[in-house]
C-alpha cells in the first residue's frame, strides 16, 4: 500500500493527527512510511491514519496546530492535524490492531460545498480539482482491496494454496 501511495510524483503524506505536543510526521518514501508503521505496530498501536495529497488535486495541504484544553488533556496544550476538503484519508489497521477494517476515503465535492461555511480553515471547496481527488482515491482503494485479498489468501493454511 505504501508503494501505491508514493507511486505518483509529488505525493505529500503525513500523519492525519500528530502525537500531542509534536508536529505531524511527514513521510518522503514508502520505506519511511513502512518503518513508521512497523514502529507503531511494535509499540502496540492499532492503526496508521494518514493524510495524502497529490499536486494535481489542488487545494491546500499543510498540517495545522490545534489547541487542546490542558485541564481536559492532562496538561497537553496542542497537536497538529492535516485537514482539507479533498485530502485523502488512508486508515490502515495494523496486524495486531483491533477496530475497523482498513479503508480509503475523501470528501466529495458536494459534501465540501455543503459544509465549507462551517469550516473556513479548510479553504474553498472550489480550490480542489475534484476529478483528480476522486481518481487518486479510487486508485488507492483498488490497491487496498488487492492487498486485503492477498492477506486473506496468505492467512489460509499452506495446503490450500
Amino acid at each position: 500500500m505504501a508503494e501505491a501511495i508514493f507511486s505518483k510524483p509529488g505525493a505529500r503524506v503525513a500523519e492525519a493527527y500528530s502525537a500531542p505536543q509534536q508536529p505531524a510526521l511527514q513521510f518522503q518514501s514508502a520505506t519511511q512510511l513502512c518503518a513508521y508503521a512497523a514502529r507503531l505496530d511494535a509499540g502496540g498501536a492499532s492503526e496508521v491514519l494518514l493524510a495524502v495529497h497529490y499536486p494535481d488535486m489542488g487545494g491546500h495541504f499543510a498540517p495545522r496546530r490545534i489547541a487542546l484544553d490542558p485541564d481536559k488533556c492532562n496538561g497537553l496544550t496542542c497537536r497538529h492535524v492535516c485537514e482539507g476538503w479533498g485530502v485523502i484519508r488512508v486508515y490502515l489497521r495494523l496486524p495486531h490492531g483491533r477496530g475497523p477494517a482498513s479503508h480509503v476515503g475523501a470528501n466529495s465535492q458536494k459534501r465540501a460545498e455543503k459544509w465549507q461555511s462551517h469550516y473556513p480553515e479548510f479553504g474553498l471547496a472550489g480550490d480542489w480539482n475534484w476529478e483528480a481527488v476522486g481518481r487518486h482515491e479510487r486508485r488507492l482503494a483498488r490497491v487496498l482491496r488487492k492487498v486485503v485479498a492477498m492477506d486473506d489468501i496468505s492467512a489460509l493454511p499452506q495446503q490450500v494454496l
